[in-house]
């Protein structure tokens, strides 16, 4: 009786959600506000405009870079997948979130105590952003592992290489979420040091393979008769 029940269970067809669209306004909102902060505050100083582009270019490389992960997560994940869409919903919640918590960041950069809980939120925020991105990356690994998503092995092996760099990335802003982290030093507080650093490994990891690229298309052109 109940192998039935389980039988015409999954029977039932399922309503498949696509959330690609909104996710694209989501991403397209929360530039768009980025850019809006540039507009409230009107620099006096050649200093004071170098430092608000300085800013904006941060919190516009944070979001590119979880559009750009996205985006190709979501360009092979196959529809259904379980537990998908409610990474989505967090995800997309908390893209919608940073631009607000960065204008916050900003609002009195010269109150020590409130950037320290200011701050906090935003590590919060922009960690879980990398890690759902891992997350949905797990999704993917494990419909491969179980032979229910064909990928090409060069492709599966970046996803998972990606996921590891999200894990490293999300788990960096999670720990100067920290309270301990929140000291000062010659360049500022160690906690906005935890959060430039990420992006370094990210850019030795484009150049690496840029370089594999480039010698793999040596290889290929040495083979040719």
């Amino acid at each position: 009786m109940l192998e039935e029940n389980t039988q015409e269970f999954s029977a039932v067809p399922r309503i498949n959600i696509r959330v690609e669209s909104l996710s694209d306004l989501v991403f397209g909102l929360a530039l768009s506000i980025g850019s809006l902060e540039l507009l409230a505050r009107t620099p006096s100083t050649s200093w004071d405009l170098a430092t608000s582009i300085g800013l904006f270019a941060f919190s516009f490389l944070i979001v590119v870079a979880i559009w750009l992960g996205y985006a190709r997560i979501m360009a092979v994940m196959p529809q259904g997948t379980g537990g998908a869409l409610p990474l989505n919903m967090v995800l997309l919640f908390c893209v919608v979130l940073e631009p607000y918590l960065f204008f916050v960041l900003q609002s009195r950069p010269g109150d020590f105590s409130f950037l320290e809980w200011a701050s906090f939120g935003y590590a919060l925020d922009v960690g879980a952003m990398f890690l759902i991105l891992a997350g949905l990356i797990l999704l993917i690994l494990k419909r491969i592992d179980r032979k229910e998503l064909k990928l090409h092995s060069v492709l599966s092996e970046r996803f998972r290489i990606a996921m590891y760099l999200y894990i490293f990335v999300g788990g960096a802003y999670l720990l100067s979420a920290l309270p301990f982290f929140w000291v000062d030093t010659p360049v500022g507080p160690l906690r906005f040091v935890l959060w430039y650093s990420p992006f370094a490994f990210i850019f030795l990891g484009v150049f690496n393979r840029r370089r594999e690229r480039v010698q793999r298309g040596k290889k290929i052109s040495a083979a040719r008769p």
